[in-house]
């Protein structure tokens, strides 16, 4: 049998193979940890945040702001409704 030493090439070869090894293995075991929110759990979440944010502006006095599905019809300008085309105003065009 031969009795060679291992260079000092082949020694650092391996521990870093060995380095990557065990912090591939790592880094597989935390990102399996993570659990993403469902849309359940985030309608919930806006809801507190939503009630929370109603109730100190309810403390400071600030009065409660409609939701944007309940907005009121915008009303029409009734100048624009009755006047007459013939004094619409038109940018000429040359």
């Amino acid at each position: 049998m031969l009795n060679v030493a291992p260079s000092t090439t082949t020694i650092a070869l391996v521990g870093v193979a060995s380095f990557l090894i065990v912090l591939a293995i790592i880094v597989k075991l935390r990102a399996g940890n993570h659990k993403e929110a469902e849309k359940c759990d985030k309608a919930q979440i806006m809801k507190r945040l939503l009630a929370l944010s109603e109730h100190e502006d309810m403390q400071k006095g600030i009065p409660r702001q409609q939701s944007g599905s309940q907005r009121p019809n915008p009303r029409r300008r009734v100048a624009a409704a009755t006047t007459p085309s013939s004094r619409t105003v038109r940018p000429d065009v040359t």
